[in-house]
């Protein structure tokens, strides 16, 4: 009875000093999930993804260019796949802010872009998105998204 209760405390004495030498799981900075999200809408957009797009974009989305109309969740991602040629883009400049579930992005996007068969300057332009994550699911969708990239004159 003396082994085992003397056996119990070796062992409860390890299992502590396990759970102690174990590193604490970080969490992911702000500025990390809002890289691989704005990442992950920009590849989706280059990709023609529509399934991908219908599912990472919220039904209450709003988009607003330098020099287009409004759109809506449908419209944009008609524009996307059916309408914009992305052969690249390089992300840069990422600043990202969170308020409760919602993170809001501004960066900076140098891309390769047609749109509707207009030329986009491919020099870089400021760009904000803003997700939000479901309080259910945990996960982030695209709510809005504005581009300062107008149409060049050549």
């Amino acid at each position: 009875m003396a082994l085992l209760a003397a056996l119990a405390l070796i062992l409860s004495g390890l299992t502590a000093t396990l759970a102690v030498a174990a590193p604490a799981q970080t969490k992911r900075s702000d500025k990390q999930v809002a890289t691989a999200l704005v990442n992950k809408m920009w590849t989706l957009a280059q990709n023609n993804d529509e399934a991908g797009l219908q599912a990472f974009i919220n039904k209450a989305f709003q988009a607003q260019d330098a020099d287009q109309p409004r759109w809506n969740k449908k419209q944009f991602i008609d524009v996307l796949v059916n309408g914009e040629e992305l052969s690249s883009y390089t992300l840069s400049g990422l600043r990202a802010t969170r308020s409760g579930n919602t993170i809001v992005v501004t960066y900076t996007a140098a891309a390769s872009q047609v749109v509707d068969g207009k030329q986009l300057s491919g020099d870089p332009k400021p760009r904000m998105t803003a997700f939000i994550q479901s309080p259910k699911t945990k996960r982030y969708t695209v709510i809005s998204h504005s581009s300062f990239n107008v149409a060049s004159n050549s």
